[in-house]
């Protein structure tokens, strides 16, 4: 795959080719592609596009496309599409952002089960400091009364770290 006509048809809006392009990329594991799908995971305003990237990047095994992910996910503009980037970030070492994914666990229950999901598979890398904050976090989010209905989950979710 040509990397000019990869950013062609990504900057032409062309959204069906740049999907079709993308997925070969994850086929054909073709890590030259990298870079631009890293530049545009984070630029791009398809939802779609961005997932698509974010899995292939996760196939790629690029460790760089950790950071963005984690970045996206932090982003208000990702709210209600964030199932696809946790999803991505399964082939990572998510062990440093732990306290990020606690913050998702009363959100959507894609979102919530994805991140207590990725915990977990950290779990034994997760520092005692890292494991305070979360404790607090999550007691946190008991006291809250928008999560009166996640209370068992938050509950289980809090045994992670002990």
């Amino acid at each position: 795959m040509n990397k000019v006509r990869l950013e062609e048809v990504i900057e032409s809006g062309d959204l069906k080719e740049a999907l079709k392009i993308t997925e070969d990329v994850g086929e054909t594991l073709d890590h030259s592609l990298a870079p631009i799908l890293l530049r545009y995971l984070a630029t791009t305003d398809s939802v779609l596009l961005r997932n698509a990237i974010a899995v292939t990047l996760a196939y790629l095994g690029d460790s760089e496309a950790a950071l963005p992910l984690i970045d996206l996910l932090r982003s208000p503009e990702t709210k209600g599409n964030r199932g696809t980037l946790l999803y991505a970030l399964e082939f990572f070492d998510v062990s440093n952002h732990v306290v990020m994914l606690v913050d998702l666990l009363d959100d959507n229950f894609e979102v919530s089960r994805q991140s207590y999901q990725l915990i977990s598979n950290v779990q034994d890398k997760i520092t005692k400091a890292q494991k305070d904050i979360c404790r607090q976090m999550i007691r946190g989010k008991l006291e809250d009364h928008k999560n009166k209905y996640k209370r068992d989950f938050l509950l289980e979710s809090l045994e992670l770290f002990t």
